[in-house]
């Protein structure tokens, strides 16, 4: 059975650099770290610190073994990603793509986090199928990946991109309880913020941005929208600037 993992490209990495500073990456559902590798390999160069990102539960292999995971295994996954990274190093700070953000949303309230940077964060998407799918999991397994398209976007890195083509009903009620108990959570969040917004995100609504910049209780709040980037601006046309100024936050 094919799985993702097979890639080089998206399996789980570590970068070793400075111990002071810790850096860990969280990609995004139905991903893998693979979408967070070319970050990772700028930031290890920008900033000299350890930077690791790992595989959460579920990903990077099938489709049927994401169906056995639940919400909570992705966010221990973090959780524990987080501590390790802790154990080797003074300070850890977040960034997360995705689901990968609203996960980095939630360590920074739970855990020591230096400074998060959340990527096109999911507390809000356009699929709705989500709201339904509470109900339509007993009966249906599988959605066919709406978000494919045929669009072919200049400059991007498809070869890190691999995802799965279908995803659990069942993970998709899970991801809307993740996201509503990030929201629940933001004024928990005190750490110095940055938030990325892309311009031609079809996934992620643009009241997640609003409700991070407008419901956190981070002192420093930093904004950065590329217009012209994907969701997955991480591979994206301006991923560059991406790079150049969440190296820039992460070390002020």
């Amino acid at each position: 059975m094919s799985m993702l993992i097979d890639n080089p490209l998206c399996r789980p990495f570590v970068l070793e650099g400075s111990r002071e500073h810790g850096i860990l990456l969280i990609h995004g559902f139905t991903a893998t770290p693979g979408t967070m590798r070319p970050l990772g390999e700028a930031l290890a160069a920008k900033t000299g610190c350890t930077v690791a990102a790992p595989l959460l539960p579920g990903h990077g292999r099938t489709p049927e073994i994401m169906a056995k995971t639940r919400w909570h295994d992705w966010l221990r996954g973090a959780q524990h990603a987080f501590d390790k990274l802790s154990r080797s190093c003074g300070d850890v700070s977040v960034v997360g793509l995705s689901m990968g953000g609203t996960l980095s949303l939630l360590l920074a309230e739970t855990r020591p986090v230096r400074r998060v940077a959340a990527v096109a964060a999911a507390l809000s998407v356009y699929n709705e199928k989500i709201i339904f799918a509470d109900a339509l999991w007993p009966f249906i397994r599988f959605f066919v990946d709406p978000e494919k398209s045929d669009e072919v976007i200049p400059d991007f890195l498809y070869e890190y991109n691999d995802t799965y083509d279908k995803t659990p009903v069942h993970c998709l009620s899970d991801l809307r309880h993740l996201m509503l108990l990030a929201r629940r959570g933001l004024p928990r969040v005190h750490c110095p913020l940055m938030n990325v917004i892309a311009g031609r995100d079809r996934t992620i609504h643009p009241r997640s941005t609003e409700w991070i910049l407008s419901e956190t209780s981070s002192r420093k709040k930093v904004f950065l929208e590329l217009p012209e980037s994907p969701h997955v601006c991480t591979l994206g046309p301006e991923r560059e600037i991406l790079f150049e100024e969440t190296a820039k936050f992460l070390t002020e």
